[in-house]
């Protein structure tokens, strides 16, 4: 009986797996120094963003529209009216494509010179949280004047190059296809940034079909990684990480598409809200 209770306890000894150093690391030292680094980044992005909102207001074009008392919604929508159309008559000063972005209305134009080429309406919108709450000096800060975009980036091309072989012939002419292939489907998103500190983001979606939903997603994705490299570097280091508020607007992928490659590569935006 004896024996048995030895060999018994000798099994039970040999059976535990020693507990690895490195492995013990990693299972206990690296998740808490992840979440450490995770809460570490969501204060320091509310950090990022209150600190944005208070130079905002202590910037000198606000200070100067400031008022002792801000104005009812009625006064501020008119307001609003009338920087909307100042800042639509600046746009008709320039020679080249504008666009004007009408959040009222949901509409979107693309102008020159005081006509509008093209107009399509939006499927959605978001804006961010930061623009529900802005006061008259702040309003007219974004919003009172065009702004001009500084970059564009976008999943398509700005304008693609079709290269076809000539037929040597009449007969291989005529031996050849010419129907126009109009049912190709592509991810159609762009994203503008201003020199107003605002990102605009558009998004193009096709209502009939999936399309290439993944390839806009990955585009996205991407924009949103190199931001939270450059965060996360900033935050290692107990630095505030830089913030931007963003304006999302949803088209109908053709849209989309047509007023992308009608606009010239540093347009000027005028934005209602």
């Amino acid at each position: 009986m004896l024996k048995f209770l030895f060999t018994k306890m000798d099994l039970q000894k040999y059976s535990q797996r020693k507990k690895h150093p490195v492995r013990n690391f990693f299972a206990v030292v690296v998740p808490v120094v992840l979440l450490l680094i995770g809460i570490q980044y969501a204060v320091l992005s509310v950090l990022a963003v209150r600190r944005y909102q208070k130079n905002l207001y202590k910037s000198e074009d606000v200070m100067l529209l400031s008022v002792a008392q801000e104005p009812n919604d009625s006064t501020f929508s008119l307001y609003k009216d009338k920087t909307w159309l100042e800042s639509r008559f600046q746009i008709t000063k320039t020679d080249s494509i504008s666009l004007s972005v009408n959040l009222r209305d949901s509409v979107l134009q693309l102008e020159l010179k005081g006509v509008v080429l093209k107009s399509s309406k939006m499927i959605d919108f978001k804006i961010d949280e930061l623009f529900k709450h802005l006061k008259l000096g702040a309003y007219h800060h974004y919003f009172g004047e065009p702004a001009l975009g500084e970059s564009l980036l976008a999943t398509i091309e700005k304008e693609p190059l079709i290269v076809k072989k000539a037929p040597r012939d009449s007969v291989e002419f005529a031996n050849q296809s010419h129907v126009i292939d109009s049912t190709k489907q592509e991810a159609v998103h762009w994203l503008v940034e201003l020199d107003n500190d605002i990102s605009l983001k558009i998004e193009g979606v096709d209502q009939n079909t999936s399309g290439d939903w993944l390839d806009g997603k990955q585009f996205w994705w991407k924009q949103d990684l190199e931001r939270l490299k450059t965060d996360l570097s900033k935050t290692f280091f107990f630095e505030v990480p830089d913030y931007k508020p963003e304006l999302t607007i949803i088209l109908n992928e053709s849209d989309a598409k047509a007023i992308f490659r009608a606009l010239p590569m540093k347009p000027q935006i005028c934005i209602r809200l």
